[in-house]
């Protein structure tokens, strides 16, 4: 999911000032435009929406200025964060709806199974095909076998120097003193009577 940020500024000089900030911010600056122009080529490539571009160049009739940031999903949060850096100077508004507009992205199949074009494949199997979920086209993590012993062989690790068990299973005891008498029966009274 990628947010594109535009706010409708008075002049080209605070449009700059908000991108300066907004790169301090922690965004790159080739994500950042400022569209001086009611150029509908320039808002086209920096993806800004259609209906909201028309709203725009209608609105520029001096010397305004517009700035849009493409602000991807990763760093978390980092879309809420540009909103308020943009949102710290008064912006015109000029009926645009969305000024925070939502372009879900979908996997460049050119990419699904390598970091770069025609470059060598990363965690992937090239014969398989694009499972749902995995953009690496094969899931990463695999299942282990379970084991039952650190040694290879199979013998447990006890057994390689003491022959015997090294935890034991306790017969169950009726009483608390040695030699399995119970507490009642040293006083010689009853102390359960049935009715």
């Amino acid at each position: 999911m990628t947010t594109i940020i535009t706010r409708l500024y008075a002049d080209k000089a605070t449009a700059e000032t908000v991108a300066a900030a907004l790169v301090s911010g922690g965004l790159t600056a080739d994500t950042i435009s400022v569209i001086s122009h009611a150029d509908a080529a320039a808002m086209n490539a920096a993806r800004v929406p259609s209906a909201s571009a028309a709203k725009y160049a209608a609105a520029m009739t001096g010397g305004q200025a517009l700035l849009v940031a493409e602000v991807g999903f990763n760093p978390v949060g980092a879309a809420r964060k540009a909103a308020k850096i943009v949102g710290r100077t008064a912006s015109i508004a000029c009926g645009v709806h969305d000024e925070d507009a939502y372009i879900a992205e979908s996997v460049d199949p050119a990419y699904a199974t390598s970091v770069i074009k025609g470059g060598g494949l990363m965690l992937t199997n090239e014969h398989a095909s694009l499972p749902h979920g995995f953009i690496l086209s094969k899931n990463p993590i695999s299942r282990n076998r379970p084991k039952s012993a650190v040694m290879r062989g199979g013998a447990y690790m006890s057994k390689a120097f003491w022959p015997m068990k090294l935890v034991t299973t306790p017969a169950s005891k009726r009483s608390a003193i040695s030699g399995g008498k119970l507490m009642s029966s040293i006083f010689g009274l009853v102390t359960i009577y049935h009715r």
